[in-house]
């Protein structure tokens, strides 16, 4: 997917897409935190189709399509890795060892060398949570760490 991005003054910053099957799109986000999703057929000049997002909508649809809420079955087994660096969703299930307890006393990074880098809560993202941060029943984590790491993280941690 190709990405340019372009400053507009006084509103806020337009994002122009084109996949991978030169679809394209355009997205703005506005100062005042809404968004705007322009579609385009073909090499059409005006948009075929538009949605405008509330700050809270936007996020939300961003979780949705980063995975945070169904991942397709072959992507539960999937991690990115870049190198040797893997990044995964676990969801913190009823039960879960981690549950009620904060990053620090849980001893992820001790016990598996893996980093929770985001929690994603209620479909709202908090990044790079500190060690006093609580991890709750039904939050999402973010994991990352090289691909032994995440590994030992979903088997001693995540089960």
């Amino acid at each position: 997917m190709q990405v340019h991005e372009h400053d507009l003054p006084g509103v806020g910053k337009k994002f122009a897409l084109t996949t991978n099957d030169d679809e394209r799109m355009t997205v703005i986000i506005h100062n005042t935190g809404h968004r705007e999703i322009y579609v385009f057929k073909g090499r059409e000049e005006f948009p075929s189709s538009a949605v405008r997002l509330e700050d809270a909508e936007a996020r939300m649809l961003g979780a949705i399509l980063g995975g945070a809420y169904f991942q397709p079955a072959v992507a539960e087994s999937m991690d990115m890795v870049l190198g040797q660096l893997s990044v995964e969703w676990f969801r913190v299930a009823t039960g879960s060892p981690l549950s009620g307890r904060t990053i620090q006393d849980s001893a992820i990074r001790k016990r598996t060398g893996a980093s929770v880098i985001a929690i994603l809560r209620d479909g709202r993202p908090q990044p790079n949570p500190g060690p006093s941060d609580v991890i709750e029943t039904g939050d999402t984590l973010l994991v990352v760490g090289d691909r032994q790491q995440v590994q030992r993280f979903r088997a001693e941690i995540a089960g």
